[in-house]
């Protein structure tokens, strides 16, 4: 037998071979998973990024709707997350002075037209006074 493996240099070979081995992994090479898993992790998160980019696309931002509570009409805006509002032409209403936009249709909670950003869809109400009573500022 011994002769055998003398005559056959590749059954020596392989016998005396040593374990073949680990392939370099690139990125990978520190971490303890296999590279199927992480090429399987890396497509969910690929097709997960599409979704979000599909998502932010299709939204074309935040409506703002202005409720003038019997004044003249007001157009609508459609404004992208943490944008100010641009300012509107003020409305018009027979016996009555523009006061600014409000929240809440009880005009107690303004929108400061300078300072607040949108970040959601909502609706904004325009508040009045009488003439001659004292400016709310």
């Amino acid at each position: 037998m011994a002769e055998q493996n003398k005559n056959n240099p590749e059954k020596n070979n392989t016998q005396n071979a040593p374990a073949p081995q680990r392939q370099l992994r690139g990125l990978y090479s520190k971490v303890n998973i296999s590279v199927r898993s992480l090429n399987i992790i890396i497509l969910v998160l690929a097709a997960a990024l599409v979704v979000c980019m599909a998502v932010g696309v299709s939204n074309g931002g935040f409506t703002v709707s202005f409720d003038t509570l019997g004044g003249t009409a007001v157009e609508s805006q459609k404004h992208m997350y943490g944008e100010l509002l641009d300012v509107p032409e003020p409305p018009t209403r027979e016996g009555y002075v523009f006061d600014g936009w409000y929240l809440d249709q009880n005009t107690t909670r303004p929108w400061d037209l300078e300072k607040d950003t949108i970040t959601e869809s909502l609706t904004l109400y325009a508040g009045w006074r009488q003439p001659g009573t004292l400016d709310s500022e």
